[in-house]
């Protein structure tokens, strides 16, 4: 995900070095430099950290949406005494049991609703109670649904910081290059049929060399 975006801003755009005055541009044609992108993000060390970074935070709200929607039968007073325990940084033996109890509710009330839901003649009593674990249901999943496009927006929004920060360190190695190397244009190897100076082994051992660490 982060290798998709990070990729755009050098796949869709020439890179020219400011070290290359107007006048030799009329002398000769521009030297042309190209990079292997794929390489770059194989062996840039940032890079890797960045999209390690990007997977734990994508499984950690992967993991506490599925949490919640295994909680979804609980009663709003029961939901949010869990939370509070799940909260607690060091939890007591109650606490942690407590905790359990309240999950082992919410699969029995599940398994319940789901009896109840085949019932093929229910009696009252049937109707009043699946009514009322019913209405449970679609209380969480109103809640479900907000919270998993809030988790989406968290999680685009992440790949958008690691991505820029990226591409920001991969413009700047990449333009200080093609400037020491007096290259006037740098295209992705993708885009070049033929020629060019491969810029790429130089422009990772800038990156690696400035890399900043993860934010």
């Amino acid at each position: 995900m982060i290798k998709q975006a990070a990729a755009v801003l050098i796949a869709c755009a020439m890179v020219a070095s400011p070290a290359a005055p107007a006048a030799l541009a009329q002398e000769r044609a521009p030297r042309l430099g190209v990079v292997d992108m794929s390489k770059v993000f194989d062996g840039y060390k940032q890079f890797q950290e960045s999209e390690k970074t990007y997977q734990e935070f994508m499984r950690a709200r992967q993991a506490e949406f599925v949490e919640r929607a295994s909680l979804r039968l609980l009663g709003e007073d029961e939901l949010k005494e869990y939370q509070n325990l799940k909260a607690v940084i060091a939890p007591s033996d109650e606490q942690k049991q407590r905790m359990e109890q309240l999950k082992e509710t919410a699969r029995t009330r599940d398994m319940e609703l789901k009896g109840l839901q085949v019932v093929s003649n229910p009696t009252e009593e049937n109707k009043r109670r699946m009514t009322e674990l019913q209405e449970l249901a679609r209380k969480s999943d109103d809640e479900l649904s907000q919270l998993q496009k809030r988790m989406e927006e968290e999680i685009s929004q992440r790949n958008k910081e690691l991505s820029d920060n990226l591409n920001h360190q991969i413009e700047t190695a990449l333009a200080a290059v093609a400037k020491d190397k007096q290259i006037d244009v740098v295209l992705t190897k993708e885009v070049v049929l033929y020629g060019g100076r491969d810029l790429t082994p130089d422009l990772l051992t800038k990156l690696n060399a400035t890399a900043a660490p993860s934010q």
